[in-house]
């Protein structure tokens, strides 16, 4: 009989060669409505089929589109999640000692005032560094809850987006991991809301202006950090650089007619110079006699800002103006700008459709996000636009699920209880390269297929296909075996899981599985230990997972 070993050496064989079309849908429309869902949540659900049929694609969007980012099941399965936490005793030689810890502790930072966190940052007071870092920990561990079991799908999607787009590694030091539950609540409250608005909360957000080095920026020399990123990262993208062709800022197109087309390094001088001031509540040395308050938030400090004047993307800004007046016209001027709509749009476009997309369609997309520039819900807008567009509906799935998205995907299709209470989960995405909330460069994650095909990459999802549900995985206590059907075959068994994954009406081949597991009689009912139905149903599970139809979007 063949061992789960050795099936899982065949599956990458076969995720490898692309040799695994035996499963597909045998109705043409509910292939095309698992896309639609595959594309707007973390995995389709026979709850998401239901709603799916009963309301229709637009009243299914607008359902998702009014979500608020909690709802009562959400909240209650967050405030029984426990996370462990373990040190040993420690002394660090000045301040004095603290005692082990380990211990399962509640997700208490989540939604904490964020003056009580300023202390963590304190290093007179002695503790072990993992208390340092543990607000960042309750986010990474509360994502995957969120992915899996949150109502709101659409909005999670949108929340890990905008997380890629405005990337925080949460844990560069202590800093950024005191204060990133702030930097996650700004995002997912604003996923859908207006770009504008998002894009101050998060040239404000702490964690943000920590690990891109604006907290400590005062005039001469400004830190050019955040600056770069905002222009490069966050709003015009690097394909609006042209410094190799236009070094001065007379020779940029439209900066001569009031409004440069693209941007240069002295555009990145100039904004750095705007940012000055921009810094954090955490109880910091300002000058003699005057230190921020300990308010875990954004703290303007004026004595630091350059106030003089600016000329930035050809916009003259006059001196002395009022307190972040300078700041507040730059993320004026770069949210309103054609260079950032067409940008963002393509990114969307990508995050939710193709890797590659079509530039007619980028501007048309762009040219709502600058219609709606104004609008409160302007992303929910333009996410509107992206699904009503004709290639939303025509473009076949070529979206490879990346790590996160897949693990998240197969929890959501198998139905079982996500609770994380060990993250080793995050240890084994990292295996495949997902690094949630963690990636070193500022980039955030690549969201192309070919960073995400690799050998390596899909023997990892081979693994988690078939271990992910496994009790040393460490994310469900659900049992598969509880899950399944009973008094079925080998082949009934394989159908619900592929059901489960790829949508009722899929249509799948087992008998090459049959044959390797020495199955004579496929419809005769499996007299099967929980055991043996735990591992069996993990691998008709992975048999699903690793095929096209589930992989791809």
């Amino acid at each position: 009989m063949l061992t789960r070993r050795a099936f899982h050496q065949s599956l990458v064989a076969l995720a490898l060669t692309t040799a695994l079309p035996r499963v597909a849908s045998a109705t043409p429309g509910g292939r095309e409505d698992e896309v639609f869902l595959n594309r707007l949540t973390f995995g389709a659900t026979d709850a998401d089929r239901a709603a799916l049929r009963e309301l229709g694609r637009e009243g299914w969007l607008a359902a998702q589109l009014a979500m608020p980012p909690m709802d009562a099941d959400l909240h209650q399965r967050l405030q029984d999640a426990r996370l462990h936490i373990a040190y040993e005793a420690g002394d660090d030689g000045v301040n004095g000692a603290w005692a082990a810890v380990d211990e399962m502790r509640p997700l208490g930072y989540l939604n904490a005032d964020p003056a009580a966190q300023v202390d963590l940052l304190n290093f007179d007071m002695a503790m072990d560094y993992t208390e340092r870092q543990r607000p960042a920990q309750e986010v990474i561990a509360a994502s995957l809850i969120r992915a899996v079991h949150a109502r709101a799908q659409l909005r999670e999607v949108m929340t890990q987006f905008w997380h890629n787009h405005f990337h925080v590694n949460a844990q560069k030091d202590e800093t950024t991991a005191v204060f990133f539950p702030g930097h996650d609540r700004v995002i997912r409250e604003n996923a859908l809301g207006n770009f504008r608005v998002l894009l101050g909360e998060i040239a404000r957000s702490p964690a943000m202006l920590y690990y891109l080095n604006n907290a400590d920026s005062t005039a001469s020399p400004a830190n050019e950090n955040f600056a770069r990123e905002l222009l490069e990262l966050h709003t015009l993208g690097a394909e609006n650089y042209v410094n190799d062709t236009a070094p001065n800022w007379r020779d940029v197109p439209g900066a001569a007619d009031g409004l440069a087309q693209a941007y240069i390094d002295q555009d990145v001088y100039e904004v750095a110079r705007a940012f000055t001031g921009w810094s954090v509540g955490d109880g910091r040395y300002i000058s003699d006699g005057v230190t921020a308050p300990k308010t875990g938030l954004f703290h303007y400090v004026e004595a630091w800002h350059d106030p003089y004047q600016k000329r930035i993307l050809g916009v003259e800004f006059a001196p002395h103006q009022g307190p972040m007046v300078d700041a507040e016209r730059v993320m004026d001027l770069l949210s309103h700008h054609p260079g950032t709509a067409r940008f963002v749009s393509r990114k969307l476009i990508r995050r939710l459709l193709t890797d590659d997309p079509d530039p007619a369609m980028v501007d048309r997309i762009a040219t709502v996000f600058l219609q709606q520039a104004d609008a409160p819900d302007q992303i929910a807008q333009v996410v509107t636009a992206i699904v009503n567009d004709p290639l939303f509906t025509s473009t076949p799935p070529g979206k490879f699920r990346r790590p996160f998205e897949f693990l998240a995907g197969l929890y959501r299709a198998t139905g079982v209880q996500v609770t994380a209470p060990d993250m080793s989960w995050d240890w084994q995405l990292q295996r495949a390269g997902w690094k949630q909330h963690t990636y070193g460069p500022p980039t955030g994650h690549p969201d192309r297929a070919s960073r995400w095909s690799s050998a390596s990459t899909m023997a990892r999802m081979v693994d988690y296909a078939l271990y992910a549900h496994d009790d040393w995985f460490g994310c469900t206590m659900t049992s598969l075996a509880s899950l399944a059907p009973k008094g079925v075959g080998f082949d009934g068994l394989g159908q619900f899981w592929a059901d489960r994954l790829l949508g009722p009406g899929a249509v799948a081949d087992f008998s090459e599985m049959a044959t390797a597991f020495g199955v004579e009689d496929r419809a005769a009912p499996l007299g099967l230990s929980d055991e043996e139905m735990q591992g069996w149903s993990a691998t008709f599970i992975a048999f699903a997972a690793i095929s096209p139809d589930f992989m791809l979007r």
